[in-house]
């Protein structure tokens, strides 16, 4: 089967409470390590997924809750990949967790800045294939449903937050239409896979997915 074949066959779908585990392995491994820092260790016993799952994909009312997730399915009926997206509206402001620290959430602070800079536009918090997936359309698949979803509210842009030192992803957001609307340093933190910035990204909703994207 052919790439753009296997494109057009890919199921994508609302994610669902029995996806919570893979969408925690898709938030961590696209997080460069942040996930890491806030809620490794946080419940003895408990993998980072697992508590990522728990208590962030589980609850309804999270801005990462599974009802802010779609999934595109694998050939298994396995998740291939996923999106997690919301209007950046000030209307996913999840309670406080208890057990997160401070020093645990510092190295959320360039994110939270960003947020304010992409105030009003449809933010994808988290877009992310699983390596045996990729190269299939499936992430060109979930951008434009974050389009779509962005269109739909009423929203004239499509946001996200990525790390300035994967060139690769970079040149990739910028090859389908993203433009660099802002940066903030990252927080020091063993955790993080990556230094120097992180990056706000901006596109117009009205992004069809004409653009040549993998």
């Amino acid at each position: 089967m052919t790439e753009r074949n296997a494109e057009r066959t890919t199921v994508i779908r609302r994610a669902t409470l029995t996806d919570a585990l893979s969408c925690a392995r898709l938030l961590s491994m696209a997080s460069h390590g942040m996930a890491e820092a806030v809620f490794r260790d946080l419940i003895p016993g408990q993998t980072t997924e697992q508590v990522i799952a728990d208590r962030r994909i589980k609850p309804e009312g999270k801005a990462a809750s599974y009802r802010n997730w779609w999934v595109a399915e694998g050939r298994h009926g396995d998740v291939a990949g996923g999106l997690n997206a919301y209007p950046l509206d000030g209307s996913w402001q999840s309670a406080r967790d208890d057990l997160l620290t401070e020093e645990r959430l510092r190295v959320l602070r360039p994110m939270i800045e960003l947020d304010a800079e992409a105030a009003g536009s449809y933010f994808i918090n988290i877009l992310a294939v699983f390596p045996e997936y990729r190269h299939a359309g499936i992430a060109r698949r979930l951008i434009e449903l974050a389009c779509n979803e962005a269109r739909k509210a009423g929203m004239a842009a499509v946001s996200l937050a990525t790390f300035e030192d994967d060139a690769r992803l970079i040149d990739y957001y910028l090859g389908i239409g993203f433009r660099v609307a802002a940066s903030r340093p990252l927080e020091p933190h063993e955790c993080l896979l990556s230094a120097g910035n992180l990056v706000m990204m901006t596109m117009p909703a009205a992004w069809e997915g004409t653009r040549t994207a993998t």
